[in-house]
């Protein structure tokens, strides 16, 4: 059976989220440790010290739509919440001329998006996540870039007014075209359609992504959706990557989809660099028959 996360689209982030003291399991007094549960139905969604400040999934995404409307920027936003709550991703795809690049190299028209992430269970600071959109096929694309953090981390004195500001979003924008170096380098890095299926199986034999995720990908690089798609280079095997991921998976299994997205790119973009981790990526291990999926 296929593995369906816990997780809605543009609804189930406007719940409350209280801290509750645990005490101490084997002595009188309090443990220092606080559970965060929701109020609307008391799950736990993680635990935390009293000095960890909870942030509403509603407050911060409510801060964060006010800082683009500052600056008069029109979004296109998608909210993601996982994990029974305990992680929210608030998705802003710049709309505008403004807020369109080209990846170097290859002429390939992107526009930028941020995420806005939050969570109840330490896992996700709170903070700008830089990405790209790219438009002939709208796949996700991630970047190599770090996060913008707004705040070091979650503390009691947090304050959204200063923490989701307009210098952390100029900040996040000012890096986003930057960012697409990478996909440039990648562009220029090429590959024979025998490699790309190398470099897809020993991806599959790090546990970056599973047979049956190496499998779709593998029929996408074998056949290209999109003609601008058919030369072999790093770039485009990413491309049937992102392509599978974000249009088959990202829908039922957002934290996967997005978890293999960024480890592939950074994998990708580490080979485009090194000529020898390059060389060690598209060489078949010795015990390992190439796979093509037909």
């Amino acid at each position: 059976m296929p593995i369906i996360a816990k997780q809605e689209i543009d609804t189930g982030y406007n719940f409350k989220v209280k801290q509750v003291e645990v005490p101490h399991p084997t002595r009188d007094g309090k443990s220092g440790y606080f559970m965060n549960i929701r109020e609307d139905n008391d799950d736990i969604l993680g635990w935390t010290t009293e000095r960890y400040g909870l942030v509403q999934h509603g407050d911060a995404i409510a801060f964060a739509d006010n800082a683009f409307a500052d600056r008069d920027i029109a979004v296109d936003r998608k909210v993601i919440v996982t994990e029974g709550g305990a992680k929210l991703r608030a998705q802003y795809d710049l709309k505008g001329d403004l807020f369109k690049a080209e990846v170097p190299k290859v002429g390939d028209t992107m526009a930028y998006r941020l995420t806005l992430q939050n969570s109840f269970d330490r896992t996700l600071r709170l903070s700008y996540v830089l990405g790209l959109v790219r438009l002939i096929c709208t796949n996700g694309m991630t970047t190599t870039e770090k996060e913008v953090e707004m705040t070091k981390k979650h503390s009691t004195n947090v304050n959204l007014g200063d923490v989701l500001s307009a210098d952390a979003l100029d900040n996040a924008l000012s890096k986003l075209e930057k960012s697409l170096t990478t996909y440039g380098r990648l562009a220029e890095t090429e590959v024979s359609q025998e490699q790309g299926l190398i470099i897809l199986q020993n991806l599959t034999n790090g546990k970056v992504f599973s047979e049956k995720v190496r499998e779709a990908i593998a029929g996408i690089w074998n056949e290209p959706t999109h003609e601008e798609d058919k030369d072999r280079n790093l770039y485009n095997l990413n491309n049937a990557v992102t392509q599978h991921l974000t249009h088959e998976v990202a829908g039922e299994r957002f934290e996967y989809a997005n978890r293999v997205t960024t480890n592939v790119l950074k994998r990708l973009d580490l080979a485009a660099r090194n000529k020898k981790r390059l060389e060690k990526l598209w060489t078949p291990t010795k015990n390992d028959a190439l796979v093509i999926t037909e």
